[in-house]
């Protein structure tokens, strides 16, 4: 249900025009909102940012089903670089809240959940990065190189025919229908839902929706300092399930 809204949103801007770059920079707006609430001491403020955040792992629903049209390096970075940015900006607004709650070190937990953040992205993007080749093929210099000469197209062989009065035999290539279905599924059919350790794995990873949802259960049902802290516990089980099981790791939003 949740796909197919998303889905159908997805149409809806493409047709105003909306492009993906523009979709994320409407979640950093959102999110911009979601730490003005936050930044205030009381349930009230807990509850709305919480809504805010939601409505931004929306716009990254919308995001990922909208045809991308341009995707250079420059439109990567700077959709990388928002994602972060609007992450920071709740981090600042959940520091000024629990400040004005009356904690002296909501600075230091903050500082705290930054750089844990900041070891956590660290570590999966040294992990993931590709491994250079031990001895890479140099090539040769110009003078060295032998020159080609003429290829000529290489003859015909005529099929063998079947029995007499038979028709030749026909070969015809068919492409595997992979609509609605993945690779794995039985019988081809509609691929199994995931499993417990699965969705465990996804969690452990604590990409930035799961640490939505922590910042959003901690406010309110206790105050910023518990997201704070949880965030940080987060990040080191994602950093734990890194170095103890490589083979567990998700793609990084």
């Amino acid at each position: 249900m949740t796909g197919t809204v998303a889905r159908g949103t997805a149409r809806m801007l493409e047709r105003r025009h909306v492009t993906r770059s523009g979709v994320t920079r409407i979640s950093l707006v959102v999110t911009v909102g979601a730490a003005v609430w936050f930044s205030r001491a009381d349930l009230v403020g807990a509850v709305a940012g919480s809504a805010l955040l939601g409505l931004a792992l929306c716009c990254d629903a919308v995001r990922s089903r909208m045809r991308a049209h341009r995707r250079d390096a420059l439109t990567v970075w700077t959709l990388s670089m928002v994602a972060q940015l609007r992450e920071y900006v709740v981090y600042v607004g959940l520091a000024f809240g629990a400040a004005a709650a009356g904690f002296a070190s909501a600075w230091g937990w903050a500082a705290g959940a930054l750089i844990a953040l900041a070891l956590r992205d660290a570590l999966l993007v040294a992990r993931s990065a590709p491994v250079a080749p031990a001895h890479p093929k140099r090539p040769a210099p110009p003078s060295q190189r032998r020159p080609e000469g003429l290829r000529l197209p290489e003859p015909r062989v005529p099929r063998p025919r079947g029995e007499a009065g038979a028709p030749a035999e026909t070969v015809t290539r068919t492409r595997p229908e992979t609509g609605g279905t993945r690779p794995g599924a039985p019988d081809g059919g509609p691929a199994p839902a995931p499993s417990l350790a699965h969705l465990a794995r996804r969690v452990m990873v604590f990409g930035q929706p799961t640490r939505f949802l922590v910042i959003a259960v901690a406010t309110i049902a206790v105050d910023a300092r518990i997201a704070f802290l949880s965030l940080v516990v987060g990040c080191a089980v994602a950093i734990t399930g890194e170095l103890v099981d490589p083979s567990a790791r998700e793609t990084r939003p």
